[in-house]
This record gives structure tokens, sequence and C-alpha cells, in this order.
């Protein structure tokens, strides 16, 4: 009986189709994540420009709310068009990474020596998440606000999450006996 030798299931070969594969998923998970990033971005800024701290806290609950909504309607539509990827997707991905043509990811299969194949670089997929490019806007608007007004306190940022505050609070009565 004569033993055939075959490749390890950590094959080279094997170890780059799953990170590969892990790739292309967080590729595809990447714009359902995206709209809560944005959100956190956005609503940091405005805190950051003081925007909240002259709205009434139902005016304030309400833009968190409706920001969340959209957020929550923009995620889910992305994560309605997430479809693992196929392994022919997956082995002519690895390919083209690797400047060789898919039939012979397919023969290194059977090879028990294999050499190293390089792991492609995630593409961005944030573009299709954010079509109207409010990321951008966010980081510019971060950055003219340090410059602006320099570092803010830590509590005011955060008090744009918290539209209830007692810290909050006690800053809209103080305005408000002005």
């Amino acid at each position: 009986m004569s033993s055939v030798k075959r490749p390890s299931s950590l094959s080279n070969l094997s170890r780059a189709l799953f990170w590969t594969r892990t790739v292309m998923v967080w590729e595809r998970v990447l714009p359902a994540v995206f709209p809560f990033v944005l959100f956190v971005m956005l609503v940091a800024v405005a805190a950051q420009w003081g925007l909240f701290l002259h709205l009434p806290q139902l005016a304030h609950l309400a833009v968190l709310s409706a920001g969340l909504v959209v957020a929550g309607v923009a995620s889910v539509r992305a994560a309605l068009r997430f479809r693992n990827p196929t392994f022919t997707e997956v082995n002519t991905r690895l390919a083209v990474d690797n400047g060789v043509k898919p039939e012979r990811l397919l023969a290194m299969r059977h090879e028990i020596s294999q050499p190293q194949l390089r792991i492609g670089k995630a593409k961005a997929g944030i573009a299709a998440a954010d079509p109207f490019a409010l990321r951008f806007v966010a980081l510019v608007a971060a950055m003219l606000g340090f410059l602006i007004f320099g570092p803010v306190p830590v509590s005011q940022v955060v008090g744009g999450f918290l539209p209830f505050d007692a810290a909050r609070t006690f800053v809209d009565t103080t305005l408000a006996s002005n």
C-alpha cells in the first residue's frame, strides 16, 4: 500500500485562501458597519463645535434619534446586500493578487511544496456606504474645530451623546439665567 503525500491543511495555499476570504468578508461587512461610525463622528464633531449646548434636551434627543434611524436604515440596506464570497471569487482574487492564473492555484492544491502567496489588501468599500463623502466632511470639521476652538473638554464631546446628562442640565439652566 503506497501512501500518497498530500499538502497540509495549513499549507501556504490554504492559509492564503483563508485570509483572502477573511479580507473579502471584511470588505463586504464594512459598508454595514460604517453608517454607525459616521454617525458617531458627526455627533462628536457637532458636540466639539458646541452645537448641542444651546439645543433643548428634547431637540437633542430628536437629533440623536433621527441620526440613529438613518444610520440603522443605511446599515440594514448594506447588510441585505451582503453575501459570502464563493470559492471561485476567492480563488480569482488570490490569483490576481499574486499575478498567476486561477488554474495555477487550483493545481497547487495537489502539490506538496507550494510557494509563498501574498494576501491582497482590502479594497475600499466605504465609498459605497458613504456616497456623499460625509466622512471627509466630519474629518475636516473636526480638524477645523480643533484649530479654531482648540482642545475642548472631553465632557463636552461626551455630552453630545447624552441629552439628559446632569452636567448638561446645569449648563442649560446657567445659560437660561443669563
